[in-house]
């Protein structure tokens, strides 16, 4: 009965143990979009010739609530990490805003999220990405946006 009991518990910790194939610190990876401005005439990224500055940067959606982005010096990209919440119809507004010429320009984007269920953890990806109001296109998962 002893060899019973010892074999049961043994048979329950490794149950326990070995069930749980996420390992400690498995996250995923957040949504996000990596966006180069370029200039509609020259097509140069603005950045790169000084139309605009990273710190003129804004994004919001359209409830005004920031949207955090990080600006890619050595590539003069922004990428995006757009909200997730909502599976359709999402939109965020690029500000560009440069206070010494006055030069303001916006760009609406909206997209779509699709989330994908991981062992450990949920994916979110930004798909039916458009730019309404520019033209664009899709390079090596780049959206190139003239402004």
């Amino acid at each position: 009965m002893k060899k019973y009991i010892g074999f049961l518990v043994l048979a329950i910790a490794f149950l326990n143990v070995s069930c749980d194939k996420c390992m400690e610190g498995d996250k995923a990876e957040p949504a996000s979009l990596f966006v180069d401005l370029l200039d509609e005439t020259t097509l140069e990224n603005v950045f790169v010739n000084e139309t605009f500055t990273a710190q003129q940067i804004s994004i919001k959606d359209l409830e005004d609530k920031l949207i955090p982005f990080v600006f890619v010096s050595n590539m003069s990209l922004i990428r995006i990490f757009p909200d997730t919440q909502n599976p359709l119809e999402n939109t965020f507004i690029i500000t560009l805003n440069n206070d010494i010429t006055d030069v303001v320009k916006e760009i609406t984007i909206t997209y779509d999220v699709e989330a994908i269920g991981q062992e450990c953890y949920t994916t979110y990806k930004t798909e039916n990405v458009q730019v309404p109001n520019n033209a664009s296109e899709v390079i090596d998962g780049i959206y190139r946006i003239k402004i």
